[in-house]
């Protein structure tokens, strides 16, 4: 067989694998997993590391969303040395998603990455204008604007390191390669990869291979948003469109997953109407669902995407604010939505006589698997309708 013939059949049969385990999953985390493995695995593109960019379109912004691949140079032959060890082949690396997810290794980079966030609005200066070095921001914002892939094998992409990690060294992404994922017109994420270990050079085949594979994750991409908007829209509560608790507590634990991945904080809010049973017998149950549907129209107007609305139960609600959100932020939150029910009229009632409490807690992601957190945020809304209601108490815990 010549040797062009084996080379696109190679490229058949990683397309084939990859395919086949993206449409095996419609969980956005794995299908992540998938597409950055076959782009780092010697049996797909074979690039040193990969991380994936995703948006919200609404608001235009991309987030640092997964990983694979080293931070170091020795943490480099470590992972090669591993894979050739245990003969693990792209299949095998692919089924493996769920240790690899449990595994605070394989999340080094994820972590390293998770504070960057790209406002796709910024006004962002000509790549040619920087010389040999650019900031990871730039270089996504670039590719995520234009809609086009990009590679160089002089330029350095660096990410700095997030404002918290003091002594942490900044990250070098050369020789560096990005390449949107576009679906219908539409920007979903981007990719970037690099081969900062063997300095390998990126090739018009390199580029040919990501832009393939970004094209299949793009599709696979958008239909695990589908999914996901199907079955939220499934099992919403029926009366507010929030997410009932069924479903919150699946996502809860996506999410809390995901921040132990990321290294990133997660805060709690629970939130209880005041007196409500008191506004039921006085004015009715319809006004009381009324006042219910009104409160989650706040809820969505104030909250971002990303987080987490739930009705908890009767008069009770729970927010997730994801993306390291931390005490401080997490109590201001509270207190907007506090004094946006005060300066409502919700139920067509007079402003002020509907009225909220609200209980606040935001963990590291170190105690995410061991500290009840909804206690915590339980725990402190209690202290706020014991201290007069209408109030916001934060949690104490350390």
């Amino acid at each position: 067989m010549a040797a062009s013939d084996r080379q696109l059949l190679e490229e058949m049969r990683f397309q084939l694998t990859v395919t086949r385990a993206m449409l095996g999953t419609a969980e956005l985390d794995q299908i992540l997993y998938i597409i950055l493995s076959g782009i780092t695995h010697g049996e797909g593109l074979n690039f040193n590391r990969a991380c994936l960019f995703l948006g919200d379109p609404e608001r235009r912004k991309l987030r640092a969303a997964n990983a694979v691949g080293p931070v170091t140079g020795t943490e480099a032959e470590r992972i090669w040395n591993e894979i050739e060890a245990k003969h693990m082949d792209l299949e095998s690396l692919l089924a493996s998603y769920h240790a690899a997810a449990n595994d605070p290794r394989a999340n080094t980079l994820t972590r390293r990455l998770a504070h960057i966030c790209v406002d796709l609005d910024l006004r962002q200066p000509e790549l040619a204008s920087l010389g040999g070095r650019v900031d990871v921001d730039t270089l996504v914002a670039h590719c995520a604007t234009t809609q086009e892939p990009f590679c160089s094998n002089t330029m350095r992409a660096v990410a700095s390191a997030a404002p918290d990690d003091v002594g942490t060294e900044e990250l070098i992404f050369h020789p560096v390669a990005c390449v949107p994922l576009v679906r219908q017109g539409r920007v979903l994420g981007v990719v970037l990869a690099d081969n900062a270990f063997n300095r390998r050079p990126i090739e018009n085949r390199d580029m040919q291979g990501l832009m393939t594979l970004c094209n299949l994750a793009a599709i696979s991409v958008d239909q695990a948003h589908v999914h996901s908007r199907l079955r939220d829209f499934a099992e919403q509560d029926g009366l507010t469109g929030l997410l009932n608790r069924r479903l919150y507590e699946d996502r809860k634990a996506r999410e809390v997953a995901r921040a132990q991945r990321s290294g990133l904080s997660l805060a709690m809010i629970v939130i209880d109407i005041d007196h409500f049973k008191q506004c039921n017998d006085q004015h009715g149950h319809e006004i009381g669902d009324q006042v219910l549907r009104d409160l989650a129209a706040i809820f969505r107007r104030r909250l971002r995407r990303e987080d987490l609305v739930a009705r908890y139960g009767g008069e009770e609600f729970v927010v997730l604010l994801a993306g390291g959100i931390g005490r401080g932020e997490a109590f201001r939150i509270a207190e907007e939505l506090r004094r946006d029910v005060e300066r409502s009229s919700l139920g067509n009632l007079p402003i002020g006589e509907i009225t909220v409490s609200a209980g606040v807690v935001s963990l590291p992601a170190d105690r995410l698997g061991s500290t009840p957190i909804f206690k915590l945020a339980d725990d402190a809304l209690y202290a706020a309708k014991g201290e007069g209601r209408n109030r916001v108490v934060i949690s104490e815990v350390l």
